[in-house]
This record gives structure tokens, C-alpha cells and sequence, in this order.
């Protein structure tokens, strides 16, 4: 995609990406995103397409389906000489999914064990960009972080980043190890929440990424949009210049839209 409103963002560490990417999350079974996608083939042939466009930052988790996700990427966007070439890939450790419940272990143990099954499920042996999913409640986010540093140290993963936490836990985690980017719910279908628009400011200002979920308001168990794609992602870019927007779809006319709504 290329417009006026999708320029880059540059990390602490010189990593460029573009601030639009393409959230995969709903790429996997439904309800619930549970289990493999249904249409497996047509997944890939989406994700190719998003490349297509310009497309070249992927989010994704290995919580997604769990695994299916992070392989049917693989299976999309893996070049012939087994790279991603100039893709960006993002995936998420620390939860667990059944087909009835969803629990968090943000252990030291789990998140070096969930990575190395990112690892395998995207078939590279770097990730980009790893974030703890969410912190589980008893495991200390310096401890998490820790464990994921530990990781980077060995080039498992270039960057680290962290999902659903408020300031005080990325300052904590900012004493462990540097933080690329934070990922916490924030559209402008959602009520307006100071000490998050706060934080996004303040993040801006350490310059650590702010990648907003359900940037159009969704929700993530439920298929479907409450505010309009473009108009939303206009805002969003708006709001300040770290802020990097991964929407989801399941339909190359509706990735297809969106691209050409930005661009006009």
C-alpha cells in the first residue's frame, strides 16, 4: 500500500516496518478462533494477496488456533529458500487455548517453550517481533521478559514486545530488557480511556511502538467490524506516530477495499 497516511516506523534497534500491517488472527477456525481455518488454500491465496499490496508486517500468535495460525502463514508466505524475505512476522506467547477455555502461563519455562513451537509452527529460526500475549497474574512481567531476552541473546527472536499491560508493567520490564512495542485493545468505536491515551503519548515518547488489537472494533471471539475500516485506520495513523495498525479480514475483496479506501 502506498499513501500519504502509510509511512514507517523506524525501532529503537533500526528495524524499519510499515505502520499498516495485517492482523492473521481470524484466520483460523470459527467461533472462537479455534482449531485450523476452513479454507485453507483460500487463506494463503489472502495472505500472498496482502503481500501483494505491500503488505509486509504479519500478526500473529501461537494461541491462534493454537498453531494453525502461525503454519498457515508458513505454508503463505515461506520463499522457496525457506526466508520470509522482507516480511515482518509478530507472534505472541503465554496463553493456552482449548476448545472451551483460554488460560495464560507467562512462566519463564512456557514462554521459552512456546517460542520454540512459534519456531517450528513458522518454520524460521528468528521471529521478528515476540511479545507475552498477556501476563498470566503470578508470574512477575521481569521474569517473562527475561526468559524472552534470554532468547533474543541466543537469536531466537530480534525484538521483544508486550500485549494487555498497563505503564507500570512495561516500565518494569523496560529495567530487563528493551521493549519494541506494546499491544493493547484500542479503536475508535471504544470509550475513551485517558491512561491509555496517556500511555500511547508516553510510549511515543520512549520510542516503543503502540500496536493497537481490535483497531475496528471487534470483537476478537465474533466476526465483524463496528466502525468503518478506512475511517478507522485514518484515525488511528492520525493519533501519533508510533501507533502501527494490523486490521483483520478473511476476504481479499474486503483487504482489497481497505488498501484502496487508504490510497485514494
Amino acid at each position: 500500500m502506498t499513501n500519504d497516511l502509510n509511512t514507517t516506523f523506524t525501532f529503537l534497534n533500526g528495524r524499519t516496518v510499515d505502520r499498516i500491517g495485517y492482523g492473521a488472527m481470524r484466520l483460523t477456525g470459527q467461533p472462537r478462533n479455534f482449531g485450523p481455518y476452513a479454507d485453507w488454500q483460500g487463506g494463503i491465496e489472502l495472505l500472498r494477496r496482502a503481500r501483494d499490496l505491500g503488505v509486509s508486517h504479519i500478526d500473529t500468535a501461537r494461541a491462534y488456533g493454537p498453531h494453525d495460525n502461525e503454519r498457515l502463514i508458513a505454508d503463505a508466505l515461506v520463499d522457496d529458500d525457506g526466508s520470509y524475505g522482507e516480511m515482518f512476522i509478530a507472534s505472541k506467547g503465554g496463553v493456552e487455548k482449548s476448545a472451551t477455555s483460554i488460560s495464560r502461563d507467562t512462566s519463564a519455562e512456557t514462554m521459552k517453550r512456546h517460542l520454540d513451537e512459534s519456531l517450528d509452527n513458522l518454520r524460521t529460526d528468528k521471529i521478528d517481533l515476540y511479545y507475552v500475549h498477556a501476563p498470566d497474574g503470578i508470574t512477575p512481567i521481569s521474569e517473562s521478559v527475561a526468559a524472552l531476552e534470554e532468547m533474543r541473546q541466543t537469536g531466537k527472536i530480534d525484538m521483544i514486545g508486550l500485549s494487555n499491560v498497563s505503564r507500570s508493567q512495561v516500565e518494569e520490564a523496560l529495567r530487563v530488557a528493551p521493549i519494541a512495542a506494546v499491544q493493547n485493545r484500542y479503536s475508535p468505536a471504544d470509550a475513551r480511556d485517558e491512561a491509555l491515551e496517556d500511555m500511547i503519548d508516553w510510549l511515543n515518547d520512549q520510542g516503543i511502538a503502540f500496536v493497537p488489537h481490535g483497531p475496528l472494533g471487534a470483537n476478537p471471539m465474533k466476526q465483524g467490524a463496528a466502525v468503518n475500516p478506512s475511517d478507522a485506520l485514518r484515525t488511528l495513523l492520525a493519533r501519533a506516530p508510533n501507533v502501527l495498525v494490523i486490521p483483520g479480514t478473511t476476504t481479499i475483496a474486503h483487504l482489497e477495499d481497505n488498501a484502496a479506501a487508504l490510497a485514494a
